[in-house]
């Protein structure tokens, strides 16, 4: 796989922020899922991403392959391969105005934040506090996994996609993505920051994460999250439920035109308000693909 950039990253770590997973009570354990019925001409799929995660851990097996060649379209969350998005993303992750933010964060984790931001990066929160709180979170996250190279089920889908000679689309923009973030509190997020640097529920939760992930059981993921009091949990309506609502329609109108392969954050796989239940509503037909 070719060479992820730092912008890239940001994106990643911005989707992972949003998968915090709520999953559906189910016995079927499986990240991918059959799309029928409901007059569609041809079966799509949907399956579910993580968005960082260590070379050693990526999981490719032949029904994920099968399935993606079946199709003729990728679908994710954002349109991976448009030449403006790293531009974008650059633009909007500065705060607005190019406020510093560092004069917000509290005393008891900014000595934290400086150390780590100096052993890693080589400058302070002063000069990197222009950067919008879930970029830092970002930063910081690359060099607390336990690996230097990472891999992304998206830039691995969006190469297949491209030797396939596929159309990659995107259900939603990168300005959408990251004002979600604007309609959360500047000070939870810099607290969030703070407790990644001077707690080490980083790691051991993302380890956790995997082990589930691996095992694609969507209920031990669920579990996680709703235990855990994390961002994605507090603002749940915000960053899940009222996007997996936004999607459905696009998604139906998506696979009445093409055969599509859906790859998107396993967190808005499950529950209640996921979206395999959502196009369960619908009338679609949703089988675990084992």
């Amino acid at each position: 796989m070719k060479k992820t950039t730092l912008s890239q990253f940001v994106l990643v770590f911005l989707l992972v922020t949003f998968a915090g997973f709520t999953a559906m009570s189910q016995t079927d354990k499986s990240l991918l899922w059959k799309i029928s019925g409901n007059g569609l001409a041809e079966d799509s799929y949907l399956f579910g991403t993580i968005h960082l995660i260590c070379p050693d851990q990526f999981m490719m097996d032949d029904r994920i392959k099968e399935a993606f060649e079946n199709t003729d379209q990728l679908v994710m969350e954002l349109d991976m391969d448009d030449p403006t998005m790293q531009q974008k993303m650059q633009q909007l992750s500065l705060n607005a105005g190019m406020k510093n933010l560092e004069p917000q964060i509290k005393e008891e984790y900014k000595e934290a934040l400086n150390q780590f931001l100096m052993e890693n990066y080589g400058a302070s929160i002063s000069q990197f506090g222009v950067l919008k709180p879930f970029v830092l979170s970002s930063m910081i996250m690359l060099k607390q996994l336990p690996c230097e190279q990472i891999e992304s089920y998206e830039l691995f889908f969006t190469n297949l996609a491209a030797e396939q000679q596929k159309e990659i689309l995107g259900l939603e923009t990168v300005e959408f993505q990251m004002q979600v973030f604007d309609q959360i509190p500047i000070d939870y997020q810099l607290d969030e920051l703070g407790k990644m640097v001077t707690e080490d529920y980083t790691q051991k939760e993302f380890a956790k994460m995997i082990e589930a992930y691996q095992a694609e059981d969507l209920d031990q993921l669920y579990k996680m999250i709703a235990e855990s009091g994390t961002m994605t949990g507090d603002f749940a309506e915000i960053m899940l439920d009222d996007r997996n609502e936004e999607w459905i329609d696009d998604m139906e109108n998506l696979m009445k035109e093409e055969a599509t392969f859906f790859a998107v954050g396993a967190g808005h796989l499950g529950g209640e308000n996921g979206v395999i239940s959502l196009l369960e509503k619908a009338g679609y037909k949703v089988e675990a693909v084992k």
